[in-house]
């Protein structure tokens, strides 16, 4: 076919594609350690490889963070604050990495990041895109960095999860309920229950966590048939449907 004359009209603009390539998202403005920054960069790149090694680099990653004391949170968190607020999986990234880490200093930023008021949903007409659920992916991942603590015997880790147990997000409050029924100490626990009591929330005791190995999986074919039923069941009879 041949191409258009450099005169040929158009009737719209001519759709275009940029590439931009950049090695990492983070400005490190307020960081001048070029290699501690190169170690944030290289846990977080490490953080979804795949392959054979993937696990064994990414741990080795961490450990050379580790090796940089608690001040390497500052820096983490300041990269986590100066990101745009629609970036949601670099500021998951950097809350997994705070997690990573495990120093009892993270409590602090990880309440920070849970208490932050989460915007409206910007995407009302998407059925696989919920700006909402992004965020509240980011809060319910620092609650797991609060119930890792907690485990740790990190005191103010526990005093936070009972704080959020009344968060106004409901995803949020069970994860908390559950993460303080786990690690918490018996007194911990009472105040849970307490808590709970006052909101008429005690049905979130009865949540539990399983490993979806031990669920049972529904089986057949295209049509789900009981476990005891051997033989696939048939297709809906469209032609029974009545005008």
């Amino acid at each position: 076919m041949p191409s258009k004359s450099f005169d040929t009209p158009f009737l719209a603009t001519p759709d275009t594609l940029e590439i931009r390539q950049t090695e990492h998202p983070f400005s490190f403005r307020g960081s001048k350690d070029e290699k501690l920054n190169a170690l944030v960069v290289e846990a977080v790149n490490r953080m979804g490889d795949v392959g054979d090694d993937a696990e064994e680099n990414y741990r080795r990653a961490l450990n050379s963070l580790t090796k940089r004391g608690p001040g390497v949170l500052d820096v983490i968190v300041a990269e986590y604050e100066n990101l745009p607020e629609d970036s949601y999986l670099d500021r998951w990234s950097l809350v997994q990495l705070l997690i990573e880490l495990r120093y009892p200093e993270a409590v602090k930023p990880l309440n920070r990041i849970i208490s932050a008021r989460i915007p409206a949903e910007k995407v009302r007409r998407s059925h696989d895109m919920s700006t909402v659920a992004e965020e509240v992916m980011i809060r319910t991942t620092a609650v797991e960095g609060l119930v890792r603590l907690s485990a740790d015997g990190v005191a103010e880790a526990r005093e936070m999860l009972l704080k959020h147990a009344g968060h106004r997000t409901f995803s949020i409050r069970r994860a908390c309920v559950q993460g303080l029924m786990q690690t918490g100490t018996d007194d911990d626990k009472r105040k849970l229950r307490r808590l709970l009591k006052e909101r008429k929330e005690e049905g979130l005791l009865k949540i539990k966590q399983v490993d979806v190995r031990s669920v049972p999986q529904p089986i057949g074919g295209r049509f789900v048939v009981p476990a005891q039923v051997k033989s696939e069941a048939p297709p809906p009879d469209l032609g029974a449907t009545k005008e």
